[in-house]
């Protein structure tokens, strides 16, 4: 009957320390898995900032487009102010010739 509980003993030391390497092993996956958690949070965090970011590209893109598209008519635009803009000091300068020649 010694024997047996010897061996009992032997056994339930052997379960016990089993044990306890479980909750160490259970330790680590807690942590393991905590910090899974907070690698997930700051991949979602940044997915989001990324998403924003090509929102706003998209958007300075049809901007872009938008003003190149403009650009040749501002072109036109600004060419016929210099002309006109010519043309009045072309006047002025005309009339003063013609009061220098007068006077």
């Amino acid at each position: 009957m010694d024997q047996d509980v010897s061996v009992l003993a032997a056994r339930l030391q052997s379960l016990h320390k089993d044990v306890g390497e479980i909750k160490s092993a259970l330790g680590s996956l807690t942590e393991a898995i905590t910090k899974l958690a907070l690698i997930e949070e700051r991949q979602t965090v940044t997915n989001n900032a990324l998403e924003r970011a090509f929102v706003a590209l998209e958007k300075l893109e049809h901007r872009i487009g938008t003003l190149e598209k403009e650009a040749p008519l501002n072109n036109k635009s600004n060419i016929w102010v210099d002309r006109i803009i010519m043309l009045i000091v072309g006047g002025f300068l005309v009339a003063a010739w013609e009061t220098i020649k007068r006077g």
